[in-house]
């Protein structure tokens, strides 16, 4: 009898839906952080640099805890690490209700539920990658789409939630959402496959020693700083260009339009076997207009101009390989 748990078997499905609603949920809360820092800042009267730590240490655990995701995968697996990460990730939103100044949210929001989605994101990652074979590079790529449609409906999620409950009320609303969490990791039965069960390293510089892959990772630090940093501040700085802060709002949920329409692209070039280093132009060739589109952002103060940057940046943002 052929197992259901196969890889590239009829549950493999079901790991990628729920792989794809975990990128929704994690990566859309993160990106859309840009609403709460607007919100943050003028509450506690705190500065630019103050409320922007507050998301930075929550993305930085998200996309930097690989090494603790690593230690959980190694002794637990996939699923034990996704549950116990989305129980972290509420925990840290149920704790932001009760601050009292940005620092205690650095702590709550930023390292707490920064670290309950650092591990769920990379498990997520493996266990799609552990279900496909055939397909792999683009069962990844619609897994990670789930990453735009979190940009597309998280900013008027929270803008709602704000609206209605304000951002105290929110964080328990986030919390509920989050334990959802937890359900997908319930899906991420273990597959069952001929090939051996391989460690993931904790620390393997092995490869840096290669020159170009480590200026690869170089160009990955910056490129994930920048890409990051932009998603944060780019609606307070609209409001300060005299845009109407709905408006601003509004702009991250065309972003992630684009962004989601661009990912499944990204997966394609595993049908250009005959164009070599497809991944590495693909690369180079985004950041390049990412980061030329964000340096045009001071050329004009129109609406309309910020919408076609934003897309064009989000489109080339969804265009970089998945590795």
């Amino acid at each position: 009898m052929v197992s259901l748990y196969r890889q590239d078997g009829g549950w493999a499905w079901a790991v990628l839906l729920s792989s794809m609603i975990s990128h929704i949920i994690l990566m859309g809360i993160t990106f859309s952080f840009g609403v709460y820092f607007i919100v943050l800042k003028e509450y506690f009267n705190a500065t630019a640099m103050q409320t922007l730590w507050i998301g930075c240490i929550n993305t930085g655990l998200v996309l930097g805890g690989g090494p603790i995701a690593a230690i959980t995968l190694n002794k637990f697996g996939c699923r034990p690490s996704i549950i116990v990460g989305g129980l972290l990730a509420a925990l840290g939103f149920l704790l932001s209700y009760f601050v009292t100044n940005t620092y205690q949210l650095m702590l709550t929001y930023g390292l707490v539920t920064g670290l309950g989605f650092g591990l769920v994101y990379t498990p997520c990652v493996v266990m799609v990658s552990n279900y496909f074979n055939k397909w792999r590079y683009l069962a990844t790529a619609i897994a990670c789409t789930g990453e735009g449609l979190g940009f597309v409906i998280f900013p008027i999620i929270f803008n709602l939630e704000i609206e209605h409950y304000g951002w105290r009320g929110s964080m328990i609303v986030n919390a509920g959402i989050v334990l959802n969490l937890v359900v997908c990791g319930f899906v991420m039965k273990p597959c069952q496959t001929d090939r051996a069960i391989v460690k993931m390293d904790l620390i393997d510089a092995s490869l840096l020693k290669d020159f170009w892959m480590f200026l690869f990772a170089f160009s990955m630090i910056f490129w994930n700083i920048g890409t990051i940093v932009f998603h944060f501040i780019v609606s307070d700085y609209l409001i300060e260009n005299n845009i109407e802060t709905g408006k601003a709002i509004y702009f991250l949920t065309i972003m992630g339009v684009a962004n989601m329409i661009g990912h499944p692209f990204a997966g394609l070039t595993v049908l250009l076997p005959s164009l070599p280093h497809a991944n590495k132009w693909i690369y180079v060739t985004s950041v390049l207009i990412y980061g030329t589109g964000t340096l045009l952002f001071v050329l004009d103060t129109t609406y309309e101009w910020y919408i076609f940057l934003g897309i064009v940046v989000s489109r080339t943002k969804s265009k970089v390989p998945v590795p």
